[in-house]
This record gives structure tokens, sequence and C-alpha cells, in this order.
């Protein structure tokens, strides 16, 4: 049980730092440029699951 809750804690942690390196990650095409940010919170949802992808991206969100 303390170990799921670890590899929870690391992989929150995981994505809201890709979601802080995203953001400077920058895609010109033509008039508009991308960044990776919006790449990087998908994936946090899918791979992680609503709950603990919330928390990663609340976690981005709180700290900006």
């Amino acid at each position: 049980m303390e170990q799921k809750r670890t590899e929870a804690i690391i992989f929150c942690g995981l994505f809201a730092a890709l979601t802080v390196i995203g953001a400077f990650i920058k895609i010109p095409t033509g008039n508009d440029v991308f960044t990776l940010q919006f790449l990087f919170t998908l994936l946090a949802d899918l791979l992680l699951g609503g709950r603990l992808g919330a928390a990663a991206v609340g976690t981005y969100v709180v700290l900006g």
C-alpha cells in the first residue's frame, strides 16, 4: 500500500515538472506558437488517471 502511494506521489511530481519544462519548449507553426505544456497535461490525465492527473496539474498551477 505504501509503495503505491509513493509511486503516485513521484509520478505526480514528474508530470508537474514535465509540464513546467514543456511550457518553455515552443514549436512555431506559421503565425502561431504551440508549447508542449498541453501535451504533458494530456499525458498526465491519460497515464495517471483523472484524480492523479488533476493532482499533477493542480500542483503545477499552485507552483505557478
